[in-house]
């Protein structure tokens, strides 16, 4: 045999080979469905998960530093886990849900779930961001009643709401004692009434009627200023005890040599400095929530830094 036959018949074996070969990795490679059994873990150790529970439960009752969020609850079905309020950290003291008046059955839900933790959970009037609603009777009645009927059916905990410094000739400081007079007697003396913003929006005789106040400090960048709004409060006869700092996550604050802090650590830190304070406020959690070292963590990372 001449060395041109062994390659020609060493050739059309090779091909066979490699067809041999491509039919047998398409059969290994084939698409097949394959059913995956998720375990949750409630179900993969029931005991553990009670004892778990029991322990957040627990730890919320006993003295501590609160951790409060804003939270805007979507009124559908949502794409990823950022928008249900079961994905939030379950050592959450209090969430605040800015879109309460589309309350849905989803939000229903996840309160059920939050409730089991121990969290609470507000329905928030932003009227400082709709002031409209302030100088609008019918607006406002709207508003009010709407609130009022979404926590009375669906078991919400009570109220937030923000406003704006009394300087337009009493018209607002009328204002702000009927809004307080109906959503404190809603709230009763086991539900929540939280005020977040200047509390000058407060009149006197209305300061023993909220819980808390969140200050208005999301946007200052250094402790003078932060301070002067605490020592503010306090002038108006707000305890420490009642007073939340608010921050946003995408804040920035600088220490005496104006060098840039992180925000939520610093905030963290002129609680307990400040006061002690009655805990901390944290705005825009729902910005990078699910980049791996993103908001989930930056939250988690700020409430194990309040209470170690």
């Amino acid at each position: 045999m001449t060395e041109n036959m062994r390659y020609r018949t060493f050739i059309p074996i090779f091909l066979l080979s490699i067809v041999a070969v491509l039919h047998s990795c398409s059969e290994w490679t084939s698409t097949e469905s394959v059913r995956v059994e998720t375990v949750l873990p409630w179900e993969q150790n029931p005991a553990d998960w009670q004892e778990y529970m029991a322990a957040i439960r627990d730890y919320k009752g006993r003295n501590h530093y609160l951790t409060y969020v804003r939270f805007e609850n979507s009124p559908e079905s949502v794409p990823n886990e950022r928008g249900f309020m079961r994905c939030l950290p379950d050592s959450l003291d209090i969430v605040s849900l800015t879109n309460a008046g589309n309350f849905s059955g989803y939000d229903a839900e996840d309160m059920e779930w939050m409730h089991s933790m121990g969290t609470r959970v507000l329905y928030q009037l932003d009227f400082a961001g709709k002031p409209e609603m302030l100088y609008d009777e019918a607006l406002l009645a709207t508003a009010l009643d709407r609130a009022i009927s979404t926590v009375k059916d669906n078991g919400l905990d009570g109220f937030s709401f923000t406003g704006l410094p009394r300087d337009d000739g009493g018209v607002t400081a009328t204002l702000s004692s009927s809004i307080i007079g109906r959503l404190s007697d809603v709230a009763g003396a086991d539900g929540l009434l939280v005020f977040e913003g200047n509390p000058a929006f407060i009149g006197a005789e209305d300061i023993a009627k909220i819980d808390f106040f969140v200050l208005a400090t999301e946007n200052l960048e250094n402790s003078y200023d932060l301070r002067n709004s605490v020592q503010d409060a306090r002038d108006m006869g707000i305890g420490n005890d009642r007073i939340l700092l608010a921050a946003d996550l995408s804040g920035t604050f600088k220490d005496i040599d104006n060098a840039e802090q992180n925000v939520l650590e610093a905030m963290s830190d002129h609680v307990v400095s400040e006061g002690p304070l009655a805990g901390l406020a944290l705005y825009g959690i729902e910005d990078d929530y699910y980049h791996y070292d993103g908001n989930w963590l930056t939250v988690r990372s700020a409430i194990s830094r309040l209470n170690p």
